[in-house]
């Protein structure tokens, strides 16, 4: 399921980066789903493949297919510091042009694999540069625990950040189904690094009457452990497993009526997050829904958890 979730992440960020291009100069950016769901931390930090878009060509060509490189090409760097803004490790990837997005596959770390540092617990930064020119930084933190089991005892790391706050709204297009795209882990069970069944409640309320228009299935479940995960959330028309309508709930017939939204999340029957949103006009926070299905081929909208 995660891999398939990556997947359709991958190609809406390139469809995203292909329009975006093609209309006018845009900023250089990470993505932020490929952040969260590349970011890790044992003992050191760690970092899988990300996305970016909007990057210059550099001026300095390699003699490889990257056209970002450690030792003859573009210099693109993630530079991890303290809180206090201290260099701990600088990381300079391996990055290749796909059409207009950017692939940072891997990277070689200054000073060599020893030169890798311990982390303690507290809070970092990441800073992206390019050229050495900052332009992006992400924030995170971590805290440890050790597990509960004295046969194979070991230190867990929770980090902690955006995961908590962001998700995405997702739709192949207005008259077809959606989904919430949210990072999740088992908050009950930190001490324990084994995959626990997590049984989750999603409804949509429409805020005008508290009407409830959507939600997931009854007894819907999911397997987490103490790390973020990546996961896609399906929604149903209510009550349809008493009514036995399972047809497609259309994101049409949400932004038919404009007004206030949120999305309720609870793990476990109790509260996670709510994820507010606005419909005017056919739009999703002022996002034309429309005009985005036709230059990206895919809708997806962020949303963030109401404080």
């Amino acid at each position: 399921m995660l891999r398939n979730i990556k997947f359709i992440i991958l190609s809406i960020i390139l469809l995203s980066s292909i329009s975006a291009n093609s209309q006018s100069p845009c900023e250089p950016r990470v993505d932020t789903a490929s952040l969260l769901s590349s970011i890790d931390v044992n003992v050191a930090l760690r970092m899988d493949k990300i996305y970016a878009r909007c990057l210059p060509m550099p001026a300095q060509k390699s003699k490889t297919a990257f056209e970002y490189h450690p030792y003859d090409g573009g210099k693109f760097s993630t530079v991890l510091k303290s809180s206090k803004g201290e260099t701990i490790n600088t990381y300079v990837w391996y990055g290749e042009n796909i059409l207009s997005l950017w692939e940072m596959s891997r990277y070689e770390v200054i000073g060599g694999p020893t030169a890798v540092k311990k982390l303690l617990p507290g809070n970092y930064v990441l800073e992206f540069a390019l050229e050495d020119k900052v332009f992006q930084k992400f924030p995170f933190s971590f805290t440890t625990k050790q597990s509960s089991d004295q046969f194979r005892p070991e230190t867990l790391y929770l980090v902690d950040g955006t995961w908590r706050d962001y998700a995405e709204l997702y739709a192949p297009n207005v008259d077809r189904f959606f989904q919430l795209i949210v990072w999740l882990r088992d908050e009950d069970s930190v001490a324990e690094p084994k995959r626990r069944r997590v049984s989750y409640r999603m409804l949509l309320i429409r805020e005008a009457n508290k009407k409830t228009i959507a939600e997931s299935d009854e007894n819907s479940a999911l397997m987490l452990d103490h790390k973020w995960a990546d996961v896609k959330l399906s929604f149903r028309r209510p009550g349809a497993a008493q009514s036995k309508d399972y047809s497609e709930l259309k994101l049409s017939e949400i932004v038919s009526t404009d007004g206030k939204y949120r999305i309720e999340l609870a793990l476990d029957g109790r509260s996670v997050a709510n994820y507010p949103f606005t419909v005017k006009n056919g739009r999703i926070n002022d996002i034309d829904l429309a005009q985005m299905r036709k230059e990206k081929f895919r809708i997806l909208v962020p949303l963030n958890r109401s404080k």
